[in-house]
């Protein structure tokens, strides 16, 4: 790990392993196994995110490069939360500028290990650091982070209490005044729709405790959205609540948006 990283950190990890801090996050986030692991690695699927780094495509359209660029033009370090498998907005922010100081958090130890390994293996001199722990219960000193990225970070938060709130009430608190957050989220364009799904379904709403939009949250949090942009609007019939969505007619659009927060 860069040491420029480690003056950040409240407690002393649980362990520590070839330069990646470990802090007992196993059952705190999305979690994965070996054949996970065999899939990123061997399989190709880190080597295919890195290589396609700085490309557009759907996903990483216009709206998705110029939030990373306008991290890059920060020239502060950076931390991305939630970093998932994707590696969050980090290699297309790296595309950009290769001098980049990055840490990459993530809850689950396999992706940290991984993608360290990899990187190490072929980027060397990318200057990544890693860390896992909960984004929801960071251990990071008050006031103390310049910059934080997510790409779906946020969303997909496992226990972030009501409304996804804790995870974004531990970002304001870890960034300094005046700190960015470039993320990009997502949410139903129409909580009605999801709604009648599962009244049809004759199934309890596991998303009714989420009630605010990304804007409301992030204000309630007490940041000042300096950006808000439609990045894509995505018909999500291809997972299981939008298949049973299809299977009566209806239709559930999910809406991401990319955001540029500033905590004052």
């Amino acid at each position: 790990m860069n040491d420029s990283f480690r003056p950040m950190f409240s407690k002393e990890p649980v362990s520590e392993k070839n330069g990646v801090i470990y802090y007992g996050s196993e059952f705190e986030g999305d979690q994965f196994d070996e054949k996970d692991a065999e899939s990123w690695t061997s399989g190709g699927k880190f080597m295919h995110r890195w290589r396609n780094k700085g490309l557009s495509d759907k996903y990483r359209n216009e709206v998705y490069m110029d939030l990373c660029r306008k991290a890059d033009d920060l020239k502060l370090p950076i931390m991305d939360i939630a970093s998932g498998p994707g590696l969050g907005l980090l290699p297309d922010i790296y595309s950009f500028n290769t001098k980049s100081r990055i840490l990459a958090a993530d809850g689950c130890p396999l992706i940290a290990e991984k993608w360290s390994e990899f990187l190490n293996e072929n980027e060397p001199s990318a200057d990544i650091s890693f860390a896992s722990f909960n984004a929801a219960d960071m251990p990071i000193f008050s006031d103390s982070v310049d910059v934080i990225t997510s790409n779906i970070g946020f969303s997909s938060l496992r226990y972030a209490g009501a409304d996804n709130m804790l995870g974004i009430r531990e970002a304001f608190r870890v960034l300094k005044h005046g700190g960015y957050i470039f993320t990009i989220e997502n949410e139903f364009e129409d909580n009605n729709v999801v709604q009648k799904v599962f009244d049809l379904w004759g199934r309890e709403n596991w998303f009714k405790n989420n009630k605010l939009s990304w804007r409301e949250r992030f204000e309630q949090a007490g940041f000042v959205i300096e950006q808000e942009k439609l990045h894509l609007r995505r018909d999500d019939n291809d997972f299981e609540l939008g298949e049973i969505a299809a299977s009566f007619g209806l239709e559930i659009i999910m809406v991401y948006k990319a955001f540029i927060l500033r905590k004052f």
